[in-house]
Order: C-alpha cells, then sequence, then structure tokens
C-alpha cells in the first residue's frame, strides 16, 4: 500500500501521544479536535464537504451506503443542520451493521477482510439524539441488495441530491449505481470512497463499467486534496 509506512509511522506516533496525555475527557477531546485530529482525517472530511456543500441547493434526499460508525452522515447531518436547517432533506443510511460480508470473484483478496468495519446502530443513534440530528436519519438496516430495492418499491418518487457510497465492494456498488443513477437529480453528485483502491477491487470495477456505459450522462469529478473519497461522478442535464 502507497502509504502504509507513513501510516504505521503516524499510528505509532499518535499511540505514544495518547499514553503520554492519559485519558482526558471525551468532550473536552472532541471540543478541540482540530489539536488531535491527524491531517489524513481531516482531508477527508473536508473533501467530503466540498463536494456536498454544492447539492445542499440541488433537490433530493442524501443517502449514505456503507455507515460504519456514522462520521460521515453525522458531518453532513450537522452540516444541513447549520447551512439549512428548513431544508426537508433527510439522509438514508443503508448498512447491515455486519461489516463487509457479501463477496464475489470481482472483490479478489478483499475476501480476507471479511467482518471488518462493523458498525454499532445504536451507538450511532444515541449520539445523534445527544447531537439533536436524529431526525435527518432515516435507517435501512439489512444488506443493501435487499433494503434498497425494497425502499425503491415502496418509495418509487424519491430523488437524491448527494450518494455517498462507501460498500467497498463489487456486488452492493453495482446494485446502487443501478438503483440510484435514475434517481438521482440533474447536478447531482455520488461519491465512491474505494474506487481504484488495489484493496477492494470490486467497488472500482463495478463504477468503472457503469461509466463505460453512461459516459454521455456523467462528470468525472477527482479529489485531488485527499486519500479518500477517490471519486465523484455528477449528472448532468441531458
Amino acid at each position: 500500500m502507497k502509504f502504509s509506512k507513513s501510516d504505521k509511522e503516524y499510528f505509532e506516533r499518535r499511540n505514544k501521544f495518547a499514553e503520554e496525555i492519559g485519558k482526558p475527557d471525551l468532550y473536552e477531546t472532541i471540543d478541540q479536535w482540530p489539536l488531535f485530529v491527524g491531517t489524513g482525517n481531516f482531508a477527508r472530511f473536508l473533501a467530503i464537504l466540498e463536494l456536498f456543500l454544492p447539492t445542499i441547493e440541488v433537490p433530493g434526499d442524501i443517502a449514505e451506503f456503507g455507515v460504519w460508525k456514522g462520521s460521515t452522515s453525522s458531518l453532513i447531518a450537522k452540516t444541513l443542520a447549520v447551512r439549512a436547517p428548513l431544508s426537508p432533506k433527510r439522509i438514508h443510511l443503508f448498512d447491515s451493521f455486519e461489516g463487509l460480508t457479501e463477496f464475489t470473484a470481482e472483490d479478489s483478496d478483499a475476501k480476507a477482510l471479511k467482518g471488518m468495519y462493523q458498525g454499532s446502530e445504536e451507538l450511532l443513534r444515541k449520539s445523534a439524539s445527544v447531537n439533536e440530528i436524529d431526525d435527518y436519519f432515516v435507517f435501512h438496516k439489512g444488506f443493501i441488495e435487499d433494503t434498497l430495492p425494497e425502499f425503491i418499491a415502496k418509495a418509487p418518487q424519491t430523488l437524491f441530491s448527494f450518494v455517498y457510497c462507501d460498500t467497498d465492494l463489487f456486488s452492493s456498488t453495482a446494485v446502487i449505481l443501478a438503483s440510484m443513477w435514475a434517481r438521482l437529480s440533474p447536478n447531482g453528485v455520488m461519491v465512491f470512497d474505494q474506487w481504484n483502491m488495489d484493496e477492494f477491487p470490486g467497488e472500482g470495477t463495478a463504477v468503472n463499467q457503469f461509466i463505460e456505459t453512461h459516459r454521455a450522462e456523467i462528470t468525472l469529478i477527482t479529489p485531488v486534496a485527499t486519500r479518500q473519497p477517490t471519486l465523484a461522478i455528477m449528472k448532468r442535464y441531458p
């Protein structure tokens, strides 16, 4: 992996720093988060905001596929609460909360990571309640291959302005693209966290196959100031 050496050194420094300062109060640490967050994570959140903010005025809801612990969805909800407090936009959260599970041949060696990125719906709900952003969230718990078609069948009128795809794997990414593109508003944006990454070839394969058949409808956006997300596509006016 390109950044493995620098990552290892960073985590070693971070662990040593944490040991030196002991265990500070949770919210004292959170409220001073720029003091503690690494530049890699800081760059990621800035990149997500840069992609998301222009879509606030695009009609439609928001969806995140692959929620994990909920930091991205919480970032978006809090941004909406500050920048568009009267907006009716909701954030649809699709995740089994069981980690990586549904592998195909296209995912190759990613199968060795089975069970990784297992999140906690309960923790996310409690955090959302504390921060008064729980009304933004609509949970769709289960395998995306099942829950997304079920949701679309029940609410075919729902359009989207921003879609964040962070499932890592081929099958779920392919279903998301096949199901959500027709429901993405013009000038809406779909973001991919692991496109073109060796560790997760399935996501990139699904995205590339989709781009090949939809070139006329897509504007490619490359986030250049972050490792992840790695690609975004904007839907053009017909």
